[in-house]
């Protein structure tokens, strides 16, 4: 049987890159909720160990790693943006606990969110 608009083929890499890119969407849009692996794999109906082996294909990073990063990136702008304490910070980028939020943030920055913080305002205060 012949269809009017035949189905077309979909190139394993594109789908793959798609899944990566869903992904990336998914955490970008709910970073600051409790995600792991497997509630985006569920998100996007996919096997956990498939997201997770695509994913460090096509970024590099795994998506636990990808996470933490996203994370500590948006608590950057809301640090430098915001006069927000620290653990309202912590709490809206999907950290509970603002100890581990701050020692994250140190290993990652060498410099506490605090620090961070007053060396942005006096960059913007010139």
């Amino acid at each position: 049987m012949v269809t009017k608009f035949p189905r077309q083929q979909i190139d394993l890499q594109e789908k793959q890159k798609s899944y990566t890119d869903l992904a990336i969407r998914y955490i970008e849009a709910n970073y600051s909720q409790p995600i792991n692996i497997s509630s985006i794999a569920n998100a996007l109906h996919i096997e956990r160990t498939y997201l997770y082996r695509l994913f460090k294909e096509r970024t590099g990073m795994l998506p636990k790693d990808f996470l933490i990063t996203y994370r500590l990136k948006r608590s950057c702008s809301l640090l430098t943006e915001t006069t927000q304490p620290i653990k309202v910070i912590a709490l809206s980028v999907g950290y509970e606990d603002a100890l581990y939020f701050s020692r994250l943030f140190k290993h990652t920055y060498h410099c506490t969110p605090t620090q961070y913080r007053q060396s942005h305002q006096l960059i913007i205060s010139s």
